[in-house]
């Protein structure tokens, strides 16, 4: 692969990674808070189960934000309050967050420093207005460190113990969570608050949106791979660097065994365009596969390439020691196209003959 085609490869092969990249990043999101006149969604409080004394929860809505307001009932040791968002009345009120895997909420709260945030899903065969509590809970709690964005991946909430002991049931009675079929999203009550407890807390947004997190790696990877595998294949596929033991033209000493019958030989005949191995097979009686054979096993090198060294390393001389044109050069060394000459020669020594004299 020659330098202009890996250059090609490059250029193509990064261009499928940006294509695969922009295509899989998913910036869909649904936004359920805060609410304007064309909203889909609708929100409420929860307090206990009580008939009366129960925990007091007002929750406002103000410029789209939900301002609750509470305190706990001291008639019970555990109290919970809280406010839930809902789809508006409708045939269907539940919606999907099947393709999203984060939720991010903003809020700021006065007292509470553990906040649970749940979503409850409806499931086909099991979920009935008549039997209570027989939506799936998802909780998990929100450490509060001040107001901001909270970012929260949908795999940090779990199904509490208590509601599997509740149902009589196990996590594998529900092996297939669909999760095209949220019904609620809730907001609760400060966790560490004990009964009597007062507070307020602000929601300003919450959004379920995607964490590209996973892309980002596979990208990185894949581009780790594919960037490392042509590094690899350059530095396997460069050609050995073939030692020439000699010096063009200075031939002094005779040979004494076949393959240094052969070097001479080519010594001093590189310049003639046309040699081949025949020629050679021909002058010295040497059969064309051994000459390719003594020139592996000895000198690590093809016969197309050991001529190719010494053509290029008295091209080299004649550039440094010499004024001669470039193409008289190459005629000389035994190219007789001054195209297929430069191209070789920049191929080799990494800079057109012209910037090598210079150097």
């Amino acid at each position: 692969m020659t330098k202009g085609q890996r250059n090609i490869f490059l250029l193509v092969f990064t261009g499928f990674l940006l294509f695969f990249f922009f295509f899989s990043l998913n910036f869909n999101r649904i936004v359920i808070l805060p609410f304007d006149k064309n909203s889909d969604f609708t929100f409420a409080t929860f307090h206990e189960a009580l008939s009366d004394n129960y925990s007091y929860s007002n929750a406002t809505l103000d410029s789209g934000k939900i301002h609750l307001k509470y305190r706990l009932t001291t008639a019970m040791e555990e109290p919970f309050t809280g406010f839930y968002i809902c789809k508006k009345d409708s045939a269907d009120n539940l919606f999907s967050i099947a393709d999203y895997n984060s939720i991010e909420i903003h809020l700021k709260a006065k007292n509470s420093k553990r906040i649970p945030l749940s979503f409850t899903l409806d499931y086909k065969g099991f979920t009935s207005n008549t039997k209570p509590l027989s939506s799936i809970p998802f909780t998990t709690v929100l450490d509060y460190t001040g107001e901001k964005t909270y970012e929260i991946k949908r795999s940090d909430f779990t199904t509490p113990s208590w509601w599997y002991r509740q149902h009589q049931l196990t996590e594998k009675d529900f092996k297939n969570t669909d999760f095209s079929r949220l019904n609620y999203f809730v907001v609760g009550n400060g966790q560490e608050q004990g009964k009597g407890a007062e507070d307020e807390i602000e929601v300003s947004s919450i959004e379920f949106t995607n964490d590209n997190t996973f892309v980002y790696l596979l990208f990185a990877g894949i581009a780790l791979l594919g960037y490392g595998a042509m590094g690899i294949y350059v530095l396997l596929s460069r050609k050995k660097k073939v030692l020439v033991p000699f010096v063009a033209n200075e031939i002094q000493a005779e040979a004494k065994d076949k393959t240094g019958l052969i070097v001479q030989y080519l010594s001093k005949n590189y310049s003639n365009p046309e040699l081949t191995q025949m020629d050679v097979q021909r002058e010295l009686g040497i059969s064309a596969r051994e000459i390719g054979q003594l020139l592996k096993d000895n000198h690590s090198s093809s016969f197309k390439n050991y001529l190719n060294q010494i053509r290029l390393a008295e091209v080299k001389r004649l550039l440094k020691e010499s004024d001669l044109p470039v193409s008289d050069i190459a005629y000389k060394s035994g190219y007789n196209n001054i195209s297929h000459f430069n191209r070789v020669f920049k191929t080799e020594v990494g800079v057109s003959p012209k910037q090598f004299r210079e150097q």
